[in-house]
């Protein structure tokens, strides 16, 4: 199978690298979004390896770009982020599997390349824990919230104001502060500082996040 890595850690590409078996032919390796886009029109792979935290943003978008091109690309992530929403994204997104860099070894890597190459699914217990709580938690997000208010959130709790948020999502302030006191009325929150908290604890957004957002609003 054609493949390309995308892992902006080039000790992470050297270590993919080692684990492809002769089932993957490599024909390109990338560090950012914007590479692997470029490298996956080029050569139009069926198997991407792909680092979920990349420096111009989420992996996962890129995979969803890529399934929604040709859906039949086995997608393996690799992070080392393991908060609840990026699990339940990485679930979601139909990736073929996921390896845990916090937990799991290079034998373990290896070993879901294999199971990538074979055209099976391999996910890191932390994954499988995550949908576990998804499932039986009442109050999980997934549950709570609509695919919609889970983007919102995203912003708010990144700490973006009303109007911003209208602007990148084409809405009406009004509009925004409504779906703001219902995402809160459904968690059970009681002001911003509340929503932002569980913004950051659940992984919709992360301490760098917010203290992007903030110096950009400061200018």
């Amino acid at each position: 199978m054609k493949t390309i890595i995308v892992e902006d850690q080039k000790l992470g590409i050297d270590l993919v690298r080692q684990c492809l078996t002769d089932k993957f032919e490599l024909v390109a390796t990338c560090q950012t979004i914007k590479e692997g886009w470029k490298a996956f029109e080029k050569f139009h792979p069926k198997a991407v390896i792909l680092d979920i935290e990349l420096p111009d943003g989420s992996g996962l978008d890129l995979a969803n770009r890529i399934l929604k091109k040709d859906s039949s690309v086995r997608i393996l992530g690799v992070s080392g982020r393991t908060d609840e929403y990026t699990l339940y994204r990485v679930f979601m997104t139909g990736l073929f599997g996921f390896v845990d860099k916090n937990t799991e070894s290079i034998e373990e890597l290896r070993r879901a390349v294999h199971q990538l190459g074979e055209g099976n699914c391999y996910y890191a217990a932390t994954v499988q824990q995550n949908m576990l709580i998804q499932k039986t938690d009442p109050n999980a997000f997934s549950k709570v919230l609509t695919e919609r208010e889970q983007e919102l959130l995203r912003h708010f709790g990144a700490g973006a104001s009303n109007e911003k948020i209208a602007e990148a999502l084409d809405l009406r302030p009004v509009s925004v502060q409504n779906h703001k006191a219902r995402i809160m009325r459904k968690l059970g929150l009681h002001n911003t500082v509340d929503l932002i908290r569980y913004a950051m604890q659940k992984g919709f957004v992360n301490q760098t996040d917010f203290q992007n957002r903030y110096k950009r609003e400061l200018k």
